[in-house]
């Protein structure tokens, strides 16, 4: 592990080759070798097929991966390496299903390096959150001070702790946060203040708590065993894209409601499409079968039977249910209008084939599952939803 005020999972992340295993391996569900892992890194990068990659560039990437990049990897979590037998594997960490991080991991095309890097040192990410709070600028003393307040193990006998950060922010977290467009600073005057930056939405950002568990599996949900709740919209709509993408052979949805079914989700549907799942959507609503059939016509289509999913008028109704081969679940609930005709979302999940709620679901839904493309009027019946 690396020094304490260092976070291993921003370290690991704050380099583009290492953010590039991990894409690829999150679409692999055996291990692969390295040597694999090497070609189509350097495939990617002299933007060549596999087969036209060259001994030499496959060489320099394989040298790279083994001694730098998975090492790395590993001793932060991320992967599973056996360089004895050569087979590298996506781990379990809860990291790895945060919404934010899933979206640096797969998002390409952004310098997330360098804002990755200014974010590894928790006395920075501290001094953002700090910063964050106040609508003017700080000097840097009262800066340091904040700092010392919220960070733990900065009292020493020998030395003024606030003295101390003060020249650290000085002579190195303060510039290295000023070059990435994270905050301004006046080295003259010793005036802070917190610039934000169009890829970082909110102060959350800088209160990651990546090597906790088990928060640290989603930073917006709240644990129960091994259920977890999600509240918001964009936070439920986020893991659908994640879930979409961890399927590989089979994808079972249901909807409810027209407004549900975005474009970006009908886009993740292709997509799994495209990488050969079986995609299966079950909704009453004519209008989304329309809008599925036109956009993404290789999906199975069906119609619930039972009107399972309308409940009260006066209490919460199911909106959406997303089942990722059998072994990762989302059930979304939509609220009541609120006052300016929004409803809110909130959405329990869990993963594992045995985790409690995979296991409800697999239990309702039973062999059936296999046969949803029959469509016929009697087998529609017989399912539980």
């Amino acid at each position: 592990m690396r020094g304490e005020q260092t976070n291993d999972v921003l370290h690991a992340l704050c380099d583009g080759r290492r953010r590039a295993v991990l894409q690829l391996l999150r679409n692999r569900t055996e291990p692969i070798s390295d040597e694999e892992v090497a070609i189509h890194l350097a495939a990617t990068d002299a933007e060549k097929r596999l087969l036209d990659v060259t001994e030499s560039e496959l060489a320099g990437w394989h040298v790279s991966l083994r001694q730098t990049h998975l090492p790395v990897l590993e001793e932060a979590g991320l992967i599973d390496w056996d360089a004895e037998v050569n087979a590298v594997s996506i781990s379990t960490h809860p990291a790895l299903q945060n919404p934010k991080l899933e979206r640096i991991i797969e998002t390409d095309g952004i310098d997330w390096d360098g804002i990755l890097g200014a974010l590894v040192h928790r006395r920075r990410r501290i001094a953002l959150s700090v910063l964050a709070d106040y609508d003017t600028a700080l000097s840097r003393v009262a800066l340091a001070r904040a700092i010392v307040e919220r960070e733990p193990g900065t009292e020493t006998a020998d030395a003024d702790p606030v003295e101390d950060c003060c020249a650290a922010l000085h002579h190195v977290h303060l510039p290295k946060l000023a070059a990435v467009g994270l905050a301004s600073y006046d080295a003259r005057s010793g005036a802070v203040s917190y610039r934000g930056h169009p890829l970082i939405e909110n102060a959350e950002w800088f209160d990651l708590h990546l090597t906790e568990a088990p928060r640290a599996v989603l930073s917006v949900a709240e644990p129960s065993q091994d259920i977890w709740r999600l509240d918001g919209r964009a936070n439920v709509i986020e893991h659908c894209r994640a879930l979409c993408e961890y399927a590989d052979e089979e994808l079972f949805l249901l909807y409810t409601d027209e407004d549900l079914v975005e474009a970006a989700c009908l886009r993740c549907l292709q997509d799994a499409v495209d990488r050969g799942v079986d995609v299966y959507v079950g909704t009453q609503t004519q209008a989304i079968r329309d809008r599925v059939r036109e956009q993404v016509p290789d999906v199975t289509l069906w119609e619930p039977q039972r009107d399972w999913m309308n409940m009260p008028p006066e209490r919460e109704k199911v909106g959406r249910l997303l089942f990722a081969d059998r072994e990762a679940i989302m059930l979304g609930t939509l609220s009541k209008h609120n006052d300016h005709g929004i409803q809110n979302e909130t959405a329990i999940t869990g993963v594992g084939e045995d985790n409690a709620l995979v296991m409800l679901v697999r239990e309702l839904l039973g062999s059936r599952v296999d046969h949803l493309d029959e469509q016929s009027a009697d087998f529609l019946e017989g399912i539980p939803f």
